[in-house]
């Protein structure tokens, strides 16, 4: 029977009533929060939200948050994901098109005012708001033409009994990264929300005795969202910082033996330093995790996953993207090191399916031959809000997801993610991972970074890297680079520039820090154009 987010939490109360749940707002159980849900239900629809309205969520990781989520999906709401990171820019575009009737938000984020920014956004944009709810502490915000009410008199009052929830009704919208065009705004529903919560917590033993889950990540973003909904569903304990900060992550890490963490090779390399600084360079600084799905951002940590595992992180390699969710797929711990933290994995449900095609020809690719990866789930997103025509345009004709990914097939039923399409490379006929470049480039002593694109040529498509020079490293010598590059690679992968930059053009996501692929592509299109 299919159940909704309402039936899930009041599942979890049920069965682990008085587990603790950690936050910087305040400790709680299972059975504490689920009530709260429900006064938080109450308060929101006396605030004048009811089904198929939209809240914001600007919030950081709260207990809050939950309580907030909850009520909105009691009601037949939605949750409209807004990174904490956001200016007004990304506000007034969030107001505009989700046009939510409450936006739930914090006034201050680190150094960042989002009380100035939520004031000065245009007056035209914050129509659509009945109420603003203030979160945390201090002064209560000033919002010209918008009722400012503070989080904690949102769930005050007697719990809703009503349940306006349903297992079809829409639930939550994430943003896209939109790094070439305006984020699109992915929807889904309840009942796939609850099963893909249960197939992922299944899929990383969430339910195992004494699990314990780090939500290091932002809610605010589907890799964060899932994993909560996962540690959730499953009844763990949870500790979760308000932002990721490494020390104090990986204090908690120790403190709660914390057993699950989720998030970015980055992330977890910062919390390994640390954890040394914290045990004195013990073997294994964390030796009660058990589980860490990771993301792989940072081409100059290629060689950190398996490092990781010989320092007791057991990193495993997942894939997923907002419309497909989190976790879609999972590596395992007992695959051969060299396979089980690459990206992709066998998919959580065991329905799911995935199969590769060749992008110029069309047709459905042998396991082992890379082409773009389509998607099939019974979890998949409902369709882009507002947005039909590109709802059309992301499925084929047979209802299979376009995920825009470089992948492979295997025939014990997993698959390899291998790039964004838009950044593979077409090279000498073949398509490329950029990854497999910057890899070796990174290996140069006088390279400490290094990201890869491709540029038309006289004589074809060829590479272009942009290398961050090494501290003591001597500096960037393109010929030494190119003969380093020589002596291992394929003639056709040799890049045929390679321009020393001192940071790559990036934008910040709430599922991490992503590289503009786009305007390296441009720049190195300049400098070949100028032979400079």
């Amino acid at each position: 029977m299919a159940e909704t987010v309402p039936d899930m939490l009041a599942g979890a109360a049920r069965r682990a009533g008085d587990t603790r749940l950690h936050f910087a707002d305040g400790d709680a159980t299972y059975a504490e929060l689920e009530a709260e849900g429900r006064r938080a239900a109450a308060g929101l629809r006396a605030l004048g939200v009811g089904p198929g309205d939209r809240v914001g969520f600007w919030l950081p990781n709260l207990r809050a948050w939950i309580a907030l989520y909850a009520g909105c999906c009691r009601l037949g709401a939605i949750a409209v994901a807004m990174n904490t990171r956001f200016g007004r820019t990304e506000v007034e575009d969030v107001l505009r098109r989700a046009r939510p009737r409450v936006l739930a938000f914090v006034p201050a984020t680190g150094r960042t005012d989002n009380a100035a920014i939520l004031a000065r956004a245009d007056p035209a944009a914050r129509e659509c708001l009945a109420a603003v709810v203030q979160c945390g502490g201090g002064a209560a915000a000033a919002i010209p033409g918008t009722p400012v009410v503070p989080c904690a008199e949102v769930a005050a009052g007697p719990a809703m009994a009503e349940d306006l929830s349903a297992p079809d009704a829409p639930c939550n919208i994430f943003l896209t990264s939109g790094t070439t065009s305006l984020p699109k705004l992915v929807l889904h529903r309840q009942d796939r929300v609850v099963r893909h919560a249960g197939d992922a917590a299944a899929a990383m033993e969430l339910g195992a005795p004494g699990a314990v889950a780090m939500q290091a990540l932002p809610f605010c973003g589907v890799f964060g969202f899932v994993f909560l909904m996962a540690a959730l569903r499953a009844g763990a304990a949870i500790a979760a910082p308000e932002i990721f900060e490494a020390r104090a992550c990986a204090e908690m890490a120790i403190r709660h033996r914390v057993t699950h963490v989720a998030g970015g090779d980055d992330m977890f390399d910062r919390m390994l330093a640390e954890g040394d600084r914290l045990t004195g360079g013990a073997e294994r600084p964390f030796p009660s995790l058990r589980r860490c799905p990771y993301a792989s951002f940072n081409s100059a940590l290629a060689d950190f996953p398996e490092r990781a595992w010989r320092r007791g992180m057991p990193l495993l390699g997942p894939f997923g993207m907002s419309e497909v969710f989190s976790f879609f797929s999972l590596r395992r711990a007992g695959d051969p090191p060299g396979t089980r933290t690459l990206g992709g994995g066998f998919p959580v449900n065991p329905e799911a399916r995935v199969r590769a095609r060749d992008p110029e020809t069309g047709e459905i690719l042998g396991h082992g031959e890379a082409g773009e990866l389509e998607a099939w789930s019974p979890n998949l997103f409902d369709r882009y809000y507002g947005d039909e025509a590109a709802t059309a345009r992301a499925f084929t004709g047979d209802g299979w997801f376009r995920t825009g990914d470089l992948g492979s097939t295997a025939a014990d039923g997993s698959f390899a993610y291998l790039a964004r399409m838009g950044d593979a490379l077409r090279l000498g006929g073949f398509l490329v991972n950029p990854l497999e470049i910057e890899t070796h480039l990174c290996a140069h002593p006088a390279v400490a970074d290094a990201q890869v694109v491709a540029v038309a040529t006289a004589r074809g498509n060829r590479p272009v890297a942009f290398v961050v020079p090494a501290p003591g490293g001597g500096g960037i010598d393109e010929a030494a680079l190119a003969a380093h590059c020589r002596g291992a690679l394929a003639g056709f992968k040799v890049p045929v520039r390679c321009l020393p930059i001192d940071a790559f053009p990036v934008t910040d996501g709430a599922n991490g820090t992503k590289i503009q692929k786009t305007r390296l592509r441009r720049m190195a299109e300049e400098a070949v154009a100028a032979g400079g």
